[in-house]
């Protein structure tokens, strides 16, 4: 998958996959973070993420970077879009702050991918029992968790301006 990140961007909380995830830098320069060391990929550069390793990535330049990621599953990348999107949603253009989704919704997305995507912030059995209370507090809220909307590129024309690059 390729991905596009602008400098507002949030960064994906860290966390880690039971398979391995490639980076390769496509257009600027990506940050990624493996194990508390920052790398940063210029194009043509890739990094590999071996399966357990805490991990997460952004942009710390001025420009939108490109770079395509080789994801656990379509599942990974639909959780991401949704994440963007929320932000972009409740983010402010003149400013330039995009705070990304609020906390349950947060948690509902991250609910979603619990099994592919797992973030270190407590043992896995108990983040298996906030997940499953997360995802029924979201349920009777009206939160929902991954949305298949964010996939749509009219989205994305409507809320980013659209880089001019050339086909990558």
């Amino acid at each position: 998958m390729i991905q596009w990140v602008s400098p507002e961007s949030p960064e994906p909380p860290l966390h880690y996959h039971p398979t391995t995830e490639t980076f390769r830098a496509l257009e600027g320069t990506v940050t990624i973070v493996r194990e508390g060391d920052s790398i940063q990929l210029a194009p043509g550069e890739s990094l590999t993420v071996e399966p357990g390793q805490d991990h997460t990535f952004r942009n710390d330049t001025d420009e939108i970077v490109a770079f395509k990621a080789e994801l656990p599953s379509m599942r990974t990348v639909k959780g991401l879009y949704t994440t963007w999107g929320l932000a972009h949603e409740r983010g402010n253009k003149e400013n330039n702050t995009y705070p990304g989704p609020g906390p349950l919704q947060s948690l509902a997305v991250a609910a979603d991918l619990y099994d592919e995507t797992i973030i270190p912030m407590a043992p896995l059995p108990v983040q298996r029992l906030l997940w499953a209370t997360v995802q029924r507090v979201a349920r009777l809220s009206g939160t929902t968790g991954i949305d298949d909307r964010y996939l749509d590129t009219s989205f994305w024309t409507r809320h980013v301006e659209q880089p001019e690059w050339e086909a990558i």
